[in-house]
């Protein structure tokens, strides 16, 4: 067995550990990966920004600035969704604004496990 073992077998399987740790260094990714998991599918960017900003500030989002969930949103739409969409954890359609797939798997689900029970 080689190191590149833990980065996935590079035919579009499960992201191995070395991706799922790059892709939970980011906040925002790790508040959308809690907030999609579990989550039926579509998922409008409206709504999944609503619940990143509230987790982000620990706080009912309407208490997030407008123009706070405007940055988040446009984070996510620009740079944390197409990250997850090519690791094959979500399907992001940029065009309609839904994340239409969601694959939330181990060995991330141990990660996002922790996550979770570290930042709430």
């Amino acid at each position: 067995m080689t190191g590149d073992s833990a980065a996935g077998d590079g035919r579009g399987g499960a992201p191995g550990i070395d991706e799922i740790l790059t892709l939970l260094s980011d906040r925002y990714r790790r508040h959308a990966l809690a907030c999609l998991d579990g989550l039926p599918e579509p998922v409008a960017l409206e709504g999944l920004t609503e619940q990143v900003a509230g987790r982000e500030f620990q706080q009912p989002p309407d208490n997030v600035s407008m123009m706070t969930k405007t940055r988040i949103a446009t984070d996510l739409h620009h740079s944390h969704l197409p990250k997850l969409e090519e690791a094959g954890i979500i399907t992001y359609d940029a065009d309609e604004g839904k994340v239409t797939r969601i694959t939330i798997e181990p060995p991330l689900t141990g990660f996002l496990d922790k996550v979770r029970r570290h930042e709430g």
